[in-house]
């Protein structure tokens, strides 16, 4: 259910916080309630922020200069709930006569981007004068921008933190000492549910941003559950970098964050990450910046970097598993047996709890002609393994030994 919202003039907003934009391919003869009848462009927004996601629908009528901005009666919703909102989104506008297009918002490049949020009346504080070029074709298409983007772009500023409530009358909301209290409640049951029921997690991670949008750690969790759980990176960078807007010496987020860029491919801002990171005297666990350091240099070519870093992390902490596992695997891809075996058995002396320390000390035994060692170490990885994955790995490798 949509109506509209006599309030609300242009819906400005970041690219962050596009989540899908449709723009209508023509332009039906309408009368809108309080507008001019005559033909209209119409635009399908879905946006995301702290409190959750909100599908809008915006409607221009180029003849008189006047807009109409219609908002969702359920106000925000879960992210498992917004692909019905959109679905009812643009099933409302089809019934208008209007025949949509997706603008693939999120596929286009940055500059694209920006240029959209420029120049579509939408993204605009006020819809453009009657007779204007409204620039509502994508970037590529011609149509020139309204003029309007500094304003737009200063209002978008005013946006980072979504408070989609400006539209759905709660942005005023004041966070008492009970609303804390219950965002830690829902904060701790989501760190409980983070691994075993992630979309559990992600519920109840909203539900303490709703009561407190600026609890920083639950916007740390709430990237963790985007970047690993659902795989959506966008949306998780958008939340590291509320995090650490939010408190900026949270070097656990910033180490999460750089593990972000690490997937997206940009190598230098996570090792810019890092380095900061390890540039805070308090920060717990300065061996996991150390490693993702070397890691992130190792993925950009510069392995003598790596190999620094990560004997660097190994040093602060000895039992830190993964950097032994990537040493190992490190002089393995750099064909140095030697080194490569002497790193996973580190691994498997200071991790024996983990299957595949056994599996890659079973390796670097059969290598060397050790095949009953070998053995006990593939019968090792069997008894250890959770996977049923591992089991198999691990059951072939021994196989394969000579008898």
């Amino acid at each position: 259910m949509f109506t509209i919202d006599e309030r609300l003039k242009g819906l400005p907003a970041v690219k962050e916080q596009v989540v899908q934009l449709y723009q209508s391919l023509n332009q039906p003869h309408l009368a809108v309630p309080g507008r001019k009848a005559g033909p209209a462009s119409g635009y399908v927004l879905g946006l995301r922020g702290p409190s959750g996601f909100a599908v809008f629908v915006y409607l221009y009528m180029p003849d008189s200069g006047e807009c109409a901005i219609y908002v969702p009666s359920n106000g925000t919703v879960v992210a498992e709930q917004y692909q019905s909102e959109e679905a009812e989104a643009l099933g409302f506008v089809e019934s208008m006569g209007f025949i949509m297009d997706n603008l693939n918002f999120r596929g286009r490049p940055v500059d694209e981007q920006d240029s959209m949020i420029r120049t579509l009346p939408i993204f605009q504080r006020e819809p453009p004068p009657a007779g204007t070029a409204t620039g509502s074709g994508p970037p590529g298409s011609g149509k020139p921008a309204t003029g309007k983007s500094a304003g737009v772009v200063q209002l978008g500023k005013l946006f980072s933190a979504f408070c989609l409530a400006v539209a759905l009358s709660s942005c005023a909301h004041i966070v008492t000492e009970k609303d804390r209290e219950q965002a830690q409640i829902h904060y701790e049951l989501a760190v409980q549910n983070l691994v075993k029921q992630p979309q559990t997690a992600f519920q109840e991670v909203d539900e303490a941003l709703k009561l407190n949008p600026e609890m920083h750690e639950a916007w740390h969790v709430r990237g963790l559950l985007l970047q690993h759980a659902f795989k959506r990176l966008d949306e998780a960078l958008t939340a590291y970098l509320k995090c650490l807007e939010l408190k900026p010496d949270y070097s656990e987020a910033r180490t999460n964050l750089g593990n972000l860029y690490i997937d997206m491919k940009r190598y230098d801002d996570a090792i810019a990450q890092y380095e900061k990171a390890l540039n805070d005297v308090l920060y717990g666990a300065p061996f996991i910046a150390q490693g993702n350091l070397g890691w992130a240099y190792y993925k950009k070519g510069d392995v003598q970097q790596a190999l620094d870093h990560l004997k660097a992390a190994i040093t602060i902490n000895p039992k830190y598993c993964l950097g032994h596992l990537k040493l190992g695997q490190l002089y393995e891809e750099q064909q140095n047996a030697e080194e490569s075996c002497k790193y996973f058995g580190r691994y498997r002396e200071h991790c024996p709890e983990r299957a595949d320390a056994w599996q890659y000390d079973g390796l670097c035994r059969a290598k060397k002609g050790e095949v009953d060692e070998a053995r006990k170490s593939f019968d090792t990885c069997l008894e250890k393994a959770g996977s049923d994955d591992q089991k198999d790995l691990c059951r072939q490798l021994k196989a394969q030994l000579a008898p």
